[in-house]
């Protein structure tokens, strides 16, 4: 039993760093030709159960796993129809668990990546878009990637996505999918993002939204090393941009998991500055 249990402290806080940076999947919204916008963000991320395949458990040597996330996000309007866009992270991990685990903290992950609208036209009262966004995240260290306070998963992902996009007046919607190729041993998934928004008085814009991401299978934690066990999980949220002056926002994120496997029941909180031009 001892040994089970370690295998679960040691491989399960992996599992939750791939979503880390992000609130809620990417929206159908472009700069535009040579407009930049830049943000900064802290997000702290916790949780004390998580799910093996899916079994819920909360074992005393892991306890509160912690995780603070200081983000750098740029996006550059190439073209109109054309954004290049480009984030970086650097984490702190931390556990209040029986074993006495190491704390970590690195740079972590970067991402690029480019949004192009390939199509748009009316439709009803509203306009109707589609998108392709590839992306890759690349690791930017040689972080820790195998203990309950791993920072990163430590591999190259290749992600395929589109975007479907509808905005009528102050209200829109956005579906993010695709296909993302994990360059390791663990199985490739499908992700899929929902996002709704409405604006008040065009100053405080606020987004409930939905993730899913599932995995082609794999073996469950305990049963192999990290790189080729499963994850999935399904999380919600709300996040909210406030505009201050021209040029100048606020953002805020609350999101929790609903349901996963192998996984932990995570919630997160995120706050950050947008500047733009």
């Amino acid at each position: 039993m001892k040994n089970s249990i370690r295998s679960v402290v040691l491989f399960l806080p992996l599992l939750l760093l791939g979503t880390l940076p992000a609130a809620q999947g990417d929206t159908g919204f472009l700069r535009g030709k040579g407009h930049f916008t830049s943000a900064l963000s802290y997000t702290l991320d916790y949780y004390d159960e998580f799910w093996v395949d899916d079994k819920k458990m909360s074992p005393p040597e892991v306890g509160e796993v912690e995780r603070e996330t200081a983000s750098l996000y740029a996006a550059y309007g190439l073209r109109d129809d054309l954004d290049l866009v480009v984030n970086a992270n650097y984490v702190e991990a931390e556990t209040d668990g029986t074993v006495a685990f190491e704390d970590q903290e690195d740079l972590q992950d970067l991402y690029l990546g480019a949004k192009w609208r390939a199509w748009s036209r009316g439709t009803g009262p509203g306009t109707f878009s589609a998108f392709l966004a590839p992306s890759i995240k690349l690791p930017m260290t040689d972080y820790e990637d195998n203990d309950v306070t791993a920072i990163g998963d430590g591999q190259v992902d290749l992600r395929f996505r589109a975007i479907v996009h509808y905005q009528w007046s102050a209200f829109w919607a956005s579906l993010e999918s695709g296909y993302d190729r994990r360059n390791g041993a663990p199985e490739d998934e499908v992700p899929l993002n929902l996002t709704l928004a409405g604006t008040i008085a065009e100053r405080v814009t606020l987004m409930p939204f939905f993730s899913l991401v599932e995995s082609h299978g794999g073996p469950n934690i305990g049963q192999a090393p990290f790189r080729e066990v499963q994850e999935e999980y399904s999380r919600y949220g709300l996040s909210a941009y406030a505009r201050v002056a021209a040029g100048f926002g606020v953002t805020a994120m609350w999101r929790t998991t609903a349901d996963g496997k192998n996984t932990g029941d995570a919630d997160t909180f995120s706050l950050g500055l947008v500047f733009g031009r």
